[in-house]
């Protein structure tokens, strides 16, 4: 199963939170872009995600894995940003990395 699609959805899905006033208020974080631009990286990093399952396992296999690891990212987030808001944005930040790293081995 490819983990890098499960880790770019992670990372899409709390782009998309933070793109939302009460979650990106609640970083406190000053140097956040815009909603906007958080909205658009999130739906951007979606397709990514997508394309990263297909390309891996094919499509039938693919859009498969690519569901259920989004049936995961998506509570995942919530619990970490419900807990520790900052971590949910660092994790993923750092999913992103790690993304990359798998996709490079």
């Amino acid at each position: 199963m490819p983990y890098e699609s499960g880790l770019i959805s992670y990372a899409a899905f709390a782009s998309l939170a933070l793109a939302m006033k009460k979650h990106g208020s609640s970083l406190g974080w000053s140097a956040l872009p815009p909603p906007r631009v958080l909205r658009i990286l999130g739906w951007a990093l979606m397709a990514l995600s997508a394309m990263a399952a297909v390309a891996r396992l094919g499509l039938a296999l693919g859009v498969t894995a690519w569901f259920a690891q989004m049936c995961v990212a998506a509570p995942l987030l919530v619990l970490v940003l419900s807990w520790r808001p900052k971590l949910s944005a660092i994790l993923a930040g750092v999913g992103l990395v790690c993304a990359v790293l798998i996709v490079m081995l």
